[in-house]
């Protein structure tokens, strides 16, 4: 793993407290500090501590945020300032960095909707050879004969247990998955190392159950929510923190938005090609027949 980003990932868990107004604040994220400091809610002469610390010391002599743009410019003040060029390529690769571990919950909600019908595929492709193409499109259509509640079971089984492993498989041998790789996302241990396929495996688990409500509709929504807000107030979804996991996030390329694209196209393709035409779009048996 880079150095540096080492470095900021050890920031990011650091917690801050602020005395403000000769109250305590916090504890607050790096992040949190910073926006305090746009905003002008504090200053870089507001007193801060951090775990370790003997005393409470000034914002701006701090090491994480000693070198701080937002620093730098609360200084300033109504002056005006001048970047080099030098300057403002370094700020746009300490950026980089630093946004590298921010939470992106839409960003992985649309990894999720990607990866989603990829990684049901096997499962559907077994269950078709299983259980036979009538069977098939019974349960996922809910069409004529109805299917023997056996089957029903099996298929749905059958299909987490393929979902797991072929989530656990692709962050093993690879550290991501094909939505995660259109959205620049990686999963990786604390030291920036690949799961093994235990914890790749606990993980998928873990998502499957509260990440993805079980694959049910009702307890999908309320998963996806509690996660949202789990990203935006914490940080870190449970089945990471359980693991103590870190999801790196990069800039996302136009190829990347084309490839969740094309993905999501062929699985409908595939899922088209095993199911057949869906009944709302068959519209022959409706039409009235024409006599000459």
């Amino acid at each position: 793993m880079h150095p540096e980003l080492k470095d900021v990932r050890r920031v990011n868990r650091m917690e801050f407290f602020l005395n403000i107004d000769g109250q305590k604040v916090g504890p607050l994220t790096i992040y949190d500090v910073r926006e305090k400091l746009r905003r002008e809610q504090i200053t870089p002469d507001t007193k801060a501590w951090v775990k370790g610390m003997e005393q409470w010391q000034p914002l701006r002599e701090l090491g994480p945020l000693k070198e701080s743009i937002e620093i730098h410019i609360a200084d300033a003040g109504d002056q005006e300032i001048t970047i080099s060029d030098e300057e403002r390529k370094e700020l746009g690769r300490q950026t980089v960095i630093q946004n590298a571990d921010k939470p992106r919950p839409w960003l992985r909600f649309w990894a999720r909707v990607t990866d989603t019908p990829l990684l049901m595929a096997p499962g559907i492709l077994s269950m078709h050879y299983a259980l036979g193409p009538e069977s098939l499109k019974a349960i996922l259509l809910n069409t004529d004969p109805v299917p023997d509640w056996t089957h029903v079971v099996f298929f749905f089984l059958g299909l987490a247990a393929c979902w797991i492993l072929t989530e656990a498989l692709l962050l093993t041998l690879i550290g991501t998955t094909p939505g995660k790789w259109c959205m620049n996302i990686r999963i990786s241990r604390e030291n920036g190392e690949r799961l093994n396929f235990t914890e790749a495996l606990r993980r998928s688990f873990l998502v499957f159950v509260l990440g993805m409500g079980l694959n049910y509709i009702y307890f999908q929504i309320v998963c996806h929510v509690h996660a949202y807000f789990m990203l935006t107030n914490k940080g870190k979804t449970y089945w990471d923190k359980k693991q103590n996991l870190t999801v790196t996030h990069h800039p996302v390329s136009h190829v990347g938005i084309f490839g969740c694209i094309l993905f999501l196209f062929v699985s409908c393709l595939v899922l088209y090609q095993l199911l057949g035409q869906p009944q709302w779009l068959s519209l022959e048996e409706d039409l009235p027949s024409l006599t000459l």
